[in-house]
């Protein structure tokens, strides 16, 4: 029962001690937090002048209780996110490392997705060029075992025959390449 007892302690000053570290943690994230901290402190300060004088304090105690509200408005969140990420934090590497998995799987899932796409689009431009040689392709230069540059059009008589090591479009580009025209 005593043990009991210790523990619960112990973990009570421990959350306060937490509470204590991620509510400065807070405060010091954001400038209008410390904002608020100063208007309180001079609200305070100016309570404490104007009660020694014996004057109305109400207008300050309006002044601090807004700014606690303001402060806490924004502190509340911050500190149970904090708390929240301590729920939230893998308890082991095999966790950790699966959270990770599940993370990069996510990111490779759009990569692949876009990879895809990419690809699609690779081949979509390769089949029309592929159409554009086609369709200009239509002269076939040939080698000969002697190393004769020869290009034959397609109302030439070996044009069927021919198997090309290069295709053109136009017989200037042929000429251009070295290649002369077939007599035949």
């Amino acid at each position: 029962m005593r043990l009991l007892k210790i523990l619960f302690w112990l973990c009570l000053i421990i959350f306060v001690i937490s509470l204590f570290v991620y509510t400065i943690q807070c405060i010091i994230s954001a400038w209008w937090n410390i904002l608020l901290i100063i208007i309180i402190l001079l609200s305070l300060w100016w309570y404490k002048i104007r009660r020694k004088n014996q004057k109305s304090v109400w207008q300050g105690v309006i002044v601090i209780i807004l700014s606690l509200l303001l402060l806490a408005w924004f502190l509340i969140p911050c500190i149970f996110g904090h708390f929240k990420d301590l729920e939230e934090e893998p308890e082991t590497d095999t966790e950790m490392n699966h959270n990770q998995v599940l993370t990069d799987d996510e990111e490779g899932k759009e990569k692949e997705q876009q990879a895809e796409k990419e690809k699609e689009e690779q081949e979509e431009r390769e089949k029309e060029q592929e159409q554009e040689q086609q369709a200009c392709s239509n002269i076939r230069g040939n080698i000969s075992s002697s190393g004769t540059k020869i290009y034959h059009v397609p109302s030439g008589q070996f044009y069927d025959k021919t198997v090309p090591e290069e295709t053109f479009c136009t017989e200037a580009e042929a000429k251009s390449a070295g290649y002369r025209k077939s007599k035949l």
